[in-house]
């Protein structure tokens, strides 16, 4: 049965999706391809908890900036290996890029999610130096369930001091109204953890700077929602003028010298 939210959490309103699927695992496998990335690190003892690690083109010395890159996939499906395409335009300036996977609910539940996340980053940054990074400059990203986690990823108190800033792309902030679509059919959200990890719902003390960007022909509810989070952050924002929730990341933020790119170089560059 139809529910009200379907449409706001589907991709049903974007074109070609099948071409658009294709080329971004073509653009995934060549990055894998060519970046030769460390797969399957373990940073913790779940199953799910691995990591995908390029390094900087050049093979760069010590002391590189890192990005944590998390992926979307409404916290339930999708991994690192189709997100790598995120990588070489961030490895061509210099930095050390970390694609996490993290176990997926419903065989887990977001607590369990979020301190997998947390842990990476964790470990990211007790073992950066020997890694080849800078400890001190860790910055976060991700989309959709992704840029979400970055939110918790700076609001936690554990993590202060060991990220340096974050950009959270087409995020989910409210959950409730994805517990009103057909996403909730797997997630099965309960109302606590609704309260619980929701950013708009609930006061953040973020420890770190934060960016918000979204596609601009992304549905309604991706669009209210980030406005929202950044209204209530003060966090600076970006609209990407004919991105969708899947070319936001394929033609944008992996686009060396596109505006979204430069946004995150940006806040990178500064720390």
């Amino acid at each position: 049965m139809a529910q009200p939210m379907d449409r706001a959490f589907s991709l049903d309103d974007v074109d070609d999706l099948d071409g658009l699927f294709a080329r971004r695992q073509r653009a995934a496998t060549e990055a894998m391809e060519q970046g030769q990335p460390e797969r399957g690190i373990a940073y913790g003892s779940l199953p799910g908890e691995r990591l995908n690690l390029f390094r900087p083109a050049g093979g760069a010395g010590a002391n590189a900036p890192v990005l944590v890159f998390i992926h979307g996939g409404f916290w339930k499906s999708l991994d690192a290996d189709l997100f790598s395409f995120i990588a070489p335009a961030f490895a061509a300036r210099g930095s050390l890029v970390a694609v996490i996977d993290y176990p997926l609910m419903p065989a887990t539940r977001m607590a369990d999610v979020v301190a997998s996340c947390r842990r990476s980053v964790a470990w990211l940054h007790a073992n950066a130096a020997g890694l080849g990074g800078d400890p001190e400059r860790i910055f976060v990203s991700g989309n959709s369930a992704g840029g979400h986690l970055v939110v918790e990823l700076l609001d936690a108190p554990e993590l202060a001091g060991k990220v340096a800033g974050g950009l959270a792309i087409s995020g989910i902030y409210d959950l409730e109204p994805v517990t009103r679509s057909f996403q909730n059919d797997d997630l099965q959200l309960t109302a606590e953890e609704v309260a619980r990890f929701s950013p708009l719902r609930r006061e953040v003390d973020l420890h770190a700077p934060l960016r918000v960007t979204v596609g601009g022909d992304e549905t309604g509810e991706f669009l209210r929602q980030s406005s929202e989070m950044a209204q209530k952050v003060g966090a600076p924002s970006m609209v990407v003028p004919g991105t969708n929730h899947v070319t936001v990341l394929l033609d944008a933020l992996a686009v060396e010298g596109h505006p979204l790119h430069g946004f995150l170089c940006e806040m990178m560059d500064a720390a």
